[in-house]
């Protein structure tokens, strides 16, 4: 700080405080913002739910509150002639007292380099207690501040690269300082528990609370000149380790003595929470100096207390420049100790300034010793007794050199300070609330899981990345879904069909994943089988490859010998009344639908009584592959602990088990003709897993609304011209996508996306080698034309070897699928793992061996 022309203290920190409403004003929208978009990890999805998960490590969290508590217990001791014995001897005990490096008197800082002596140069004006010789000991060695200052400035440096290697894409600096604040509202807290003495406790929580922000502010400033951020990042930066986020709000400003923005604002701050609401958009600096300028003015109290802040403010400085020289040698030693208590001890200067006389005698003494003096001491001397002379009860201001007005608008412009922060803080709690703290509770595998998968930022103080990259395989997902699960229990009972699933799919598929567990935890070393979920007829499995392919087989051999056992069980009496049910249903559907759809609603008549009778239950398989699951962990002190994988290829893999009737009509339609032309009803499909696009038509409501007007009004031919324009648009939409276009999927055997099937290949590498093929199906054994139609046209193949020449698996390429929710993949290619009880065991017999030869 320093005296302006009018003799004004003018506080650098006020200044910047100052200069960032200014260059917020009408742009805070711009400046203080996340762009999701720019997040190197982010959680929600949505801006309102935005949250940056993040961890401070213990041993940097405690930098801040050991370091705060170090600084309280030093400020203690240095002005331990503020408190009685008894209260003092009881921190002789304190952990931090028995640490303390050594505390010189002095206001000056004594030792340290440039950044370290202007810091505490500065601390020395912002709150008497806290002394530039305190300050300095603790930026020095053995103090936690120097620490804290290094933890800073490391932490802001690597901020600064990783938003270089980020292409400047995100501003990590900015959040790193956000994160920071984080542990600022812990500060009061860990000061409190000391127990500070009652009748100076406020006084040692606002100095100490202020030296902690001064510490701050000097590792940004040095981590701020390396990296050469923008204005705006800089500002960003700034703004979220400001003065009132580290003194913990308004109150300690206010009431503790602080001198932070020039003067101690014993006047107070009127409508200040007022004002910031008034200008949400940006604070207009100049409008709401003003404008408290006017309020002050017009009360004569608060203007009083104003120009006595003001005024003494201005004597404080002229004193601290005094010692200071008394303390560099300039005079003698118990005048520089008189003048420092009064610099360090308000009660005493205001004291003095109360006592017309005595502060009249001091000045006499004062302006006689100075004649005694030259230089630099002399001018100092002469300085501070021309303000006490000034001084006066009536008009405080006037040891400044300042008029009331003039005092009024110096003091405004403290205030003015302390408002532009109050805005800031105010401004920024959407964003604080966006940075989440994590404690490791939240997902199963902890911290480090989550650090090493690249979903957390670490603020540490040991060397590394704040966000890694992702690191984690990819791994396999497994969904396996039993269909007719609801007509199936309606026709068993629900406790029997119950049972029946445990023992005949669950403890199974459970019994060959055990087989095949790693021993891992949540797939850590990327090895085994972990369990994901079980629902009422499916089961959610994550893996390597290799190992799930291989649980993929071992479920399709225990659903064949399932659909048997569930046929057996049900009952010859329950069948017969299920089947009863089923004809009534569709007979009432028959009776009212028109002659157009009645052939659609027998072929489901017939599809249902197949199923009640028992033939054709149907469960499909299908193997994903990608990132590990993600498994979130929620305890309630009601229903226990409870876990949830989420993973994207899960929802993929889910998708993959769908039936969807209209993937395999056209495969039907073409069965039924082969059945009709041969003669034989009992001709099959050779496949299991169907992908199909048929020709859907998407009807705006308005064409809807209209065609239902015109039906209702027996109008058929306007009905059609309608949605004449629909179709047409459908038409021309599958011209253009032509025979590619990805479809839907009918499972009901063992499917697996292409990029599931490569890495299979690649993991099992000289286990097996594989043959890629395009064959004819006119070429086939006629073994398998008798049993199945093929339709025409090629069939893409991927067949796997064991090294000793057996045919192991084959794979047939199904088509394109789209899944519903998974639009935006743009479709995805499906292969079918061919059953080994059907067409398999006949490829196995017929064409293994020259196939294997074939190049």
């Amino acid at each position: 700080m320093s005296l302006s022309a009018q003799g004004a203290v003018v506080s650098p920190i006020a200044q910047r405080r100052l200069e960032l409403a200014s260059q917020f004003h009408g742009r805070v929208s711009e400046l203080l913002r996340l762009d999701p978009g720019r997040l190197r990890f982010s959680l929600g999805v949505s801006l309102a739910e935005l949250r940056v998960p993040f961890h401070i490590t213990p041993e940097a969290a405690t930098l801040f509150s050991q370091g705060a508590r170090q600084l309280a217990v030093m400020l203690l001791s240095r002005h331990r002639d503020l408190v009685s014995t008894e209260e003092f001897d009881r921190f002789l005990l304190v952990e931090e007292y028995a640490t303390l490096p050594k505390l010189p008197p002095t206001l000056s800082p004594g030792a340290g380099g440039p950044d370290t002596r202007a810091a505490a140069d500065l601390a020395t004006l912002t709150h008497p207690l806290l002394t530039g010789g305190v300050m300095a000991a603790w930026l020095g060695p053995g103090g936690w501040g120097r620490s804290l200052v290094a933890l800073v400035i490391e932490l802001m440096r690597r901020a600064f690269t990783e938003m270089k290697e980020s292409r400047g894409r995100e501003e990590t600096p900015a959040l790193v300082a956000l994160m920071l604040s984080s542990l600022l509202p812990g500060m009061e807290g860990a000061l409190r528990s000391l127990d500070l003495p009652a009748s100076i406790q406020r006084q040692l929580l606002t100095a100490t609370a202020t030296g902690l922000y001064l510490a701050l502010r000097l590792g940004v400033e040095r981590a701020v000149r390396e990296g050469q951020p923008s204005p705006e990042l800089a500002a960003r930066i700034e703004s979220a380790l400001g003065p009132m986020a580290v003194l913990g709000g308004t109150r300690l400003l206010l009431t503790g003595g602080s001198t932070l923005y020039g003067c101690e604002l014993l006047a107070g701050v009127p409508d200040a929470e007022k004002l910031v609401a008034q200008y949400p958009g940006g604070l207009p600096v100049d409008t709401v100096r003003a404008t408290l300028e006017q309020v002050i003015s017009k009360d004569d109290a608060m203007a009083r207390r104003a120009e006595l802040a003001v005024g003494v403010s201005a004597l404080r400085e002229s004193l601290v420049r005094a010692v200071r020289l008394g303390e560099g040698g300039g005079f003698q030693g118990a005048l520089t100790e008189y003048l420092r208590a009064l610099a360090t001890r308000p009660a005493e200067l205001t004291a003095l300034l109360a006592e017309d006389k005595e502060r009249k005698h001091l000045t006499k003494e004062l302006r006689t010793y100075a004649e005694t003096l030259k230089g630099p001491s002399a001018e100092a001397l002469n300085d501070l007794t021309a303000r006490l002379k000034e001084y006066s009860p009536k008009e405080p201001a006037a040891a400044a050199g300042l008029a009331r007005a003039k005092a009024h608008a110096c003091y405004a412009r403290a205030a003015t300070a302390f408002v532009c922060d109050l805005w800031l803080e105010r401004s920024l709690f959407p964003l604080r609330r966006m940075m989440e703290a994590r404690t490791g509770e939240e997902v199963e595998g902890g911290l480090e899981a989550e650090y090493q998968a690249g979903r957390l930022y670490l603020l540490s103080t040991k060397q590394g990345p704040l966000l890694r990259s992702a690191v984690s395989a990819p791994v396999a997902h497994l969904f396996v879904d039993v269909k007719d699960f609801t007509r199936r229990t309606q026709l068993l009972g629900g406790a029997a069909m119950a049972d029946f699933l445990r023992r005949e799919f669950y403890l199974p598929i459970l019994a060959d994943a055990k087989a095949l567990y790693g021993g891992m935890s949540q797939l850590s070393d990327r090895g085994g089988v972990s369990v994901n979920n079980l629902l009422g007829d499916a089961l959610s499995l994550s893996g390597t490859v290799d190992r799930l392919v291989t649980l993929a087989v071992g479920i399709r051999r225990h659903l064949v010998s399932y659909e048997r056992r569930l046929a057996q069980t049900i009952s010859r009496e329950q069948v017969e009344a299920g089947l009863k049910a089923i004809e009534e249903e569709y007979e009432r559907k028959l009776q009212a639908a028109r002659p157009g759809v009645r052939a659609i609603i027998q072929r489901e008549k017939e599809a249902a009584l197949a199923r009640g009778r028992g033939e054709g239950l149907e469960a499909g398989v299908f193997v994903s592959h990608g990132p590990a699951p993600l498994v979130i962990t929620l305890e309630d002190d009601v229903f226990g602990l409870s876990k949830v994988a989420i993973a994207d290829r899960i929802n993929e893999s889910a998708r993959g088990t769908a039936r969807s009737g209209a993937a395999r009509a056209k495969a039907d339609a073409m069965l039924a003709q082969e059945r009709q032309r041969r003669g034989n009803p009992s001709l099959a499909h050779p496949w299991l897993v169907f992908v199909g696009a048929p020709l859907s038509v998407q009807v705006p409501y308005s064409a809807e609304a209209e065609a239902r007007a015109a039906l209702k009004a027996g109008d058929l031919e306007g009905a059609r011209r309608a949605l004449e324009q629909s179709l047409r648009d459908a038409l021309e939409d599958a011209a253009k996508q032509g025979e590619d276009a990805p479809g839907d999927i009918y499972n009901a055997g063992v499917a697996v996306s292409e990029v599931t099937l490569l890495a299979y290949q690649e993991t099992l590498g000289d286990q097996r080698f594989f043959r890629q093929l395009e064959v004819d199906p006119r070429t086939l054994h006629p073994e398998l034309h008798q049993r199945y139609f093929f339709p025409p046209g090629p069939m893409r193949l991927t067949m796997g070897f064991h090294p000793t020449g057996e045919l192991a698996e084959v794979f047939r390429f199904a088509g394109r699928v789209m899944f519903k929710g998974l639009e935006r993949k743009g479709g995805m290619e499906v292969w079918e793992l061919v059953d080994e009880h059907g067409v398999g065991r006949l490829f196995a017999r017929h064409h293994a061996s020259e196939w294997l030869r074939t190049r």
